[in-house]
């Protein structure tokens, strides 16, 4: 397949994908447009990068009707950034077909009316709860959905995929493709199609005793025949992880490959389309690097824009190939375009997003590409301790398991600083070489001793009222609560500060005493009321005993587009 319309998308759709310069399908979509389009469920080991958004976007645009005021298609998606993205990027495609889509998150207008809606994991619970009506959807999607099994309550997603009508499509999509999401997959579509096909989706899917083995450790385990197709690693594809200012990243590159590299004298820069090549010409012409088509000699900088074949004819036509630094400013679409871009010229470079290093992985793997990723200098030494914690963080960054626990950072920073989820993680990854280090002295002291150490103490949840209309954060929760009773920061756990009152977790021993300390001070202006937290609706999810939610197309249902009633409110109930 060469162009969208051998994959008999609608014209309108085909336009509007043209419009956002996106003129040649990736492989992922080649395969799983057909699919889709043919209303087939769908398993894709695929994540960032490949371009899942258009693999299930295009298709179901062509597909579904909208226009009805409430959503046909849900995209269950990890955290609010997630599904702001992904709406704002599929927002221009619905213009041909007339649909809507939009993010149920702050900032978007009546979003429970768009066709296409992106729900986070923090938001689920509106789709039971009345919020969204569940009734015309036809399509669910679970993007990133390691990520989205991973934040939803798993009583929860169960009962909502199991509650969806027989017609309504199923699209699954990850990568790694994890043990949990399989499970999920598996139980709720009905003869899904899985995306690679053949050997590799074996691989991808698991099949074999030997890939759950390797899958459970974060590696995928590709079938034999896989493997003999994959070329042992002979050229090295240097990579740096880049922000949401990738225009930034390769100016910074393509400055230093061109300074600091002796031999290079033109940097080939590989973007997706014309529109992208025209941009990023004119950012690098504005810092004084012009730039010109592939094999321009006056011109320190190459744009190809999309022609890879064109640029790479370029590179081969040179008597000293190595005088070209290669850089993908996305992360090749599939392994044909990774060795077409950077198995000839000097040094290779590509700049994923973190979330695209899964996908990086896969392409460089089945390419030959060797992987070096590029990092700057540790910081001085300062004690032997914090440089144990730097080596294992270093070890960590560098594991392939890493692509969910990002997924589940991105959700905390939704509602958190990001210094406070660094502060949080590091504080738990202190505990932890700490408990350690606890439990082997207490070992040589008796094991009685060893085990009391081990075992932490329980958490207590106190309800204080104020909240973000009191304009309080988590910071100065903290400081109150260390200011005035007198504990340590490290006894204080969650801060869950809401628009009206805030959750605190501290040490059971220490409930009691930041309660009597609290009570009656003033914070942000108001005086404040502490106890202990006994509302029902703020318990946490999946309370043993309670029995999972109520499915959402349970008919006369309370919060569902039935005609039951709600129940009356309690009493003294805040």
């Amino acid at each position: 397949m060469t162009s969208f319309e051998d994959l008999s998308l609608g014209p309108e759709t085909v336009a509007s994908l043209a419009a956002e310069g996106i003129e040649t399908p990736t492989p992922f979509q080649a395969a799983a447009i057909p699919v889709i389009a043919r209303r087939n469920d769908l398993l894709g080991r695929a994540g960032p990068g490949s371009g899942t958004l258009v693999a299930y976007g295009a298709p179901l645009l062509d597909r579904l009707e909208g226009g009805a005021g409430l959503p046909t298609c849900l995209v269950l998606c990890t955290g609010t950034q997630q599904a702001t993205h992904l709406a704002r990027s599929f927002a221009p495609l619905c213009d041909g077909s007339g649909m809507r889509a939009a993010a149920l998150a702050p900032h978007w207008n009546l979003p429970e009316r768009a066709d296409f809606l992106f729900v986070p994991a923090d938001r689920f619970r509106a789709l039971y709860d009345g919020t969204v009506k569940v009734s015309g959807v036809r399509a669910v999607v679970l993007h990133d959905g390691d990520g989205v099994v991973s934040s939803v309550p798993s009583d929860q997603l169960e009962t909502f995929l199991g509650a969806l009508p027989d017609d309504c499509q199923r699209i699954f999509c990850g990568l790694p493709f994890g043990d949990a999401l399989r499970s999920v997959a598996r139980r709720f579509t009905r003869r899904a199609v899985t995306i690679p096909t053949g050997a590799a989706a074996e691989a991808a899917t698991g099949r074999s005793a030997g890939a759950g083995r390797q899958v459970a450790r974060g590696r995928t385990a590709p079938s034999r025949e896989v493997a003999r197709d994959r070329a042992a690693p002979s050229r090295e594809l240097n990579f740096t992880v880049v922000d949401e200012d990738r225009a930034q990243a390769v100016l910074v590159l393509t400055a230093t490959l061109l300074e600091d590299v002796g031999s290079v004298r033109h940097v080939l820069l590989y973007t997706a389309s014309a529109d992208q090549a025209a941009d990023l010409g004119d950012f690098l012409a504005v810092h004084g690097y012009e730039s010109g088509p592939p094999g321009d000699p006056a011109a320190p900088v190459w744009l190809s824009p999309g022609e890879d074949e064109a640029a790479r004819q370029a590179v081969d036509a040179l008597e000293d190939a190595d005088v070209v630094a290669t850089v993908s400013c996305r992360v090749p679409d599939g392994a044909p375009a990774a060795r077409l871009r950077h198995e000839a010229g000097g040094p290779a470079w590509a700049l994923p997003a973190v979330r695209e290093l899964g996908h990086l992985r896969e392409v460089a793997a089945a390419a030959g590409l060797k992987l070096k990723r590029d990092r700057p200098d540790r910081p001085p030494r300062v004690s032997k301790r914090l440089d144990e914690l730097a080596d294992r963080l270093h070890e960590a960054i560098r594991a392939p398991e890493t692509t969910p626990y990002y997924l589940l950072v991105e959700s905390l920073l939704d509602r958190f600083a990001p210094a406070e989820v660094a502060a949080a993680a590091l504080l738990l990854l202190d505990r932890a070489g700490a408990g350690k280090g606890a439990a082997a002295r207490g070992a040589g002291r008796g094991t009685g001793q060893a085990a009391d150490q081990a075992v932490p103490e329980p958490w207590s949840r106190l309800f204080v009222s104020a909240g973000q209309r009191d304009e309080i954060g988590p910071g100065e929760l903290l400081g109150a609560i260390t200011g005035e009773s007198g504990i340590k920061g490290s006894r204080v756990g969650r801060i869950d500060v809401r628009e009206s009152h805030s959750l605190v977790e501290v040490r059971e021993s220490d409930a009691a005493k930041v309660i009597k300390a609290l009570n009656g001070t003033t914070l942000g202006g108001r005086a404040l009321r502490v106890d202990y937290d006994r509302a029902r609706d703020r318990r946490p999810r999946g309370n043993p005993g309670k029995g999972p939610p109520k499915p959402p197309f349970r008919p006369g249902a309370s919060g569902t587009s039935g005609r039951g009633k709600r129940p009356p409110r309690r009493p003294g109930r805040s």
